[in-house]
């Protein structure tokens, strides 16, 4: 039977795109394994019907805990048998490269990113130009290669004169699980939930914060997740004396989609600031459109096409206290808008489901195995 080792630098709790596609290449007959990494704050991983590996690390950021990563990584693969690597962004890149090379093994990749302009790299130059050169000495090399959307992959193309693969951070419709959860706020307010493992610079947060005095007091903000800004955001609402924002830390998924179906609205207010955010497509977005809420987004290409084309909320153009405040006041002043925006996120959950789209998936893997004389089953 085939293998094929999935790897991310995540540590694999919260990442859904990995699971889906570990779960998806577990059910066309490959042997899955998936590899991430493991911090002090890591949750629990749940067992899943593929075998799962995190890495243990010393270093919890910075370059040492990107070195670290992909020199353990690196000397893992060297002693697992593999037909196929898929290496998940520019951070996994380099370790799988090298362990593809040394057993001659078809090297895969999905980048959820235009990896080289991400809003955390945008004052950090000398940081920059070392991902850049990763990139472009290695993303030449590999023939297979997965983005999230069409921006992103335009862009690729642009540069390095490949075509890529299409597969979007769409979940599966039935993956709603029920459970209970307990959370240290009343849901019997409106909540306005914002989600994410990664919270942060220029993602409209500290605007959100700002916003809530603007909204009446039947609205609580709730922030999900956790990321590099989550103590500014803490100290921010502490300072603006905001009793009505909620931080939950790292949920698990379940956990979370049962919190998501208790929201009001969900918001996903990325900045234009460059590149890589101005042709986003975060998971959160459809994540609230197959838990039926409306969602209030920021100007950015490729999330304004799906909330324009399925009518499922509303758009600031310009990602200000005021802007947010606005439009939460406005949808809750017009009940009709409100219910309609929550009839068509049924609509868009039909059409944008994992179902269909995993299909993109299986004939990119097939395609691999058959160019490669790699027996699946």
């Amino acid at each position: 039977m085939a293998t094929v080792i999935v790897s991310v630098i995540s540590d694999l709790v919260t990442d859904q795109r990995v699971h889906r596609t570990s779960q998806t290449l577990h059910e066309m007959g490959f042997t899955v394994l998936l590899i991430g990494a493991k911090k002090n704050n890591s949750l629990a991983l749940t067992e899943r019907a593929y075998a799962t590996k995190r890495i243990k690390m010393l270093f919890q950021k910075g370059f040492l805990f990107y070195a670290e990563w992909n020199i353990r990584l690196y000397f893992f693969l060297l002693f697992k048998n593999n037909d196929i690597l898929l290496a998940n962004d520019l951070d996994t890149l380099p370790a799988n490269y090298l362990a593809s090379k040394h057993y001659k093994r078809v090297l895969a990749y999905d980048t959820h990113e235009f990896f080289t302009e991400m809003a955390e790299l945008y004052n950090r130059p000398f940081v920059k130009k070392i991902w850049q050169r990763i990139e472009n000495f290695l993303f030449p090399k590999v023939k297979y290669i997965l983005t999230v959307n069409n921006s992103i992959a335009a862009l690729y193309k642009q540069k390095f004169k490949k075509e890529l693969v299409v597969l979007r951070n769409i979940p599966l419709l039935e993956y709603m699980e029920s459970t209970t959860v307990n959370f240290s706020f009343t849901t019997n307010k409106k909540i306005l939930l914002v989600q994410g493992a990664g919270l942060n610079p220029n993602r409209g947060l500290e605007e959100l914060i700002e916003a809530i005095p603007l909204i009446d007091d039947t609205f609580i903000l709730v922030i999900a997740g956790s990321g590099l800004i989550i103590d500014d955001l803490k100290k921010q609402s502490a300072a603006l004396l905001n009793n009505r924002t909620f931080f939950t830390g790292l949920l698990t998924p379940p956990q979370l989609q049962v919190l998501t179906k208790k929201a009001w609205c969900g918001f996903s207010l990325d900045k234009p600031l460059n590149i890589n955010q101005q042709c986003s497509l975060p998971n959160k977005l459809f994540d609230y459109i197959a838990a039926g809420i409306p969602v209030i987004t920021s100007n950015i290409t490729e999330v304004a096409a799906i909330v324009n084309e399925y009518g499922i909320g509303k758009i600031v153009d310009t990602v200000t206290p005021r802007a947010i405040a606005t439009a939460v006041t406005n949808l809750a002043a017009d009940a009709e808008l409100y219910q309609q925006y929550k009839a068509n996120t049924i609509t868009a959950a039909a059409a944008l489901n994992w179902k269909n789209e995993k299909e993109i998936l299986q004939h990119f893997f097939t395609k691999i195995a058959e160019e490669n004389k790699i027996t699946i089953e």
